[in-house]
């Protein structure tokens, strides 16, 4: 299954295995009731906005982000969101 994985082009690989490491399993957006979302979840769409993005992202000790991509600042994390279609790609805790 390994030899497998390294095979399949990246295009094929699961979200979660092109996604930027997470550690933390989910976050709640109080925008959206505090449904928790978790890598893979569609964030509500004002996250998707330029405006809403991080801009001191590596300040903050965050990965850079992906193409067509913009941290955010949810709850008491950073979420990694794709702002094509507002899906989570990863989600790390603020440091304080």
């Amino acid at each position: 299954m390994c030899a497998l994985l390294f095979t399949l082009p990246l295009t094929q690989l699961p979200l979660s295995a092109q996604a930027a490491e997470s550690n933390v399993e989910s976050v709640k957006a109080p925008e959206s009731h505090n449904r928790e979302l978790k890598v893979g979840d569609k964030a509500p769409d004002q996250y998707k906005r330029d405006d809403e993005a991080v801009r001191d992202w590596k300040a903050k000790g965050l990965p850079a982000p992906e193409k067509e991509s913009h941290w955010v600042k949810m709850a008491n994390n950073y979420v990694l969101v794709q702002t094509t279609n507002g899906v989570v790609l990863a989600i790390q805790a603020a440091k304080h």
